[in-house]
Formats: C-alpha cells, sequence, structure tokens
C-alpha cells in the first residue's frame, strides 16, 4: 500500500487503545479481508460505536480510503481520523463525555 507505514502509525493506535481502556471504551480492531480501505479500528462507548482511521502524524488518507469513509457516513456511521495524541484524547473526550452521536472530527484532526 503506497505511503503506508504501520511502524509509525503504532505508536498512535497504542496510544488509542490505551486511552479507550483508561476511560472505560472498547476499542477493536477491524479488519474486512474482502474490502480494503476500512478504518482501522471501531471503538464502543456509551453514546455510541464510532469507526476510528489511525493514520501517522501528518498522514493523509488515500483514494480508497475516502471512498470507503464516505460511504460508511452515507449510511450514518461515524468516522473519525486521528493522527496525533491531541487528537486521540479530543476523540476519547468527546465520546467520553456522551457526545459521540455529535460532530465529527476533521479528516486530518
Amino acid at each position: 500500500m503506497p505511503g503506508h507505514s504501520p511502524e509509525r502509525e503504532n505508536p498512535i493506535e497504542r496510544y488509542l487503545l490505551l486511552q479507550c481502556r483508561r476511560n472505560g471504551l472498547l476499542c477493536m480492531k477491524f479488519t474486512s479481508p474482502a474490502r480494503g480501505g476500512v478504518p482501522d479500528r471501531i471503538v464502543v462507548s456509551y453514546s455510541g460505536t464510532v469507526f476510528v482511521e489511525v493514520k501517522r502524524p501528518g498522514g493523509d488518507l488515500e483514494p480508497r480510503q475516502r471512498a470507503v469513509h464516505a460511504k460508511l457516513r452515507r449510511f450514518g456511521a461515524k468516522v473519525y481520523v486521528v493522527d496525533d495524541r491531541p487528537s486521540v484524547d479530543a476523540l476519547i473526550d468527546l465520546l467520553a463525555r456522551g457526545q459521540g452521536r455529535g460532530r465529527e472530527q476533521r479528516e486530518t484532526a
């Protein structure tokens, strides 16, 4: 996958998992063998279930990811993109406060 660098995404993904655990949220790895471009994680909270794409700091979504995220949103799903600790913290705060059904973060938040 062009531009994909799992080594650089792992620290952010680990931080997301740690923060979810600390805040009582369920964070599951999401893979779909038959469909590429799906978000990396599904986070379940009392305020709802959201999809989370984890990027390296400053990383951009690939065209296939943009298309899949748009399709998920058309079906009413919430999709968030995190690429650093502050964006993870903002998402966790949003979900922990019970506001997960509210405004989505910017694509490259």
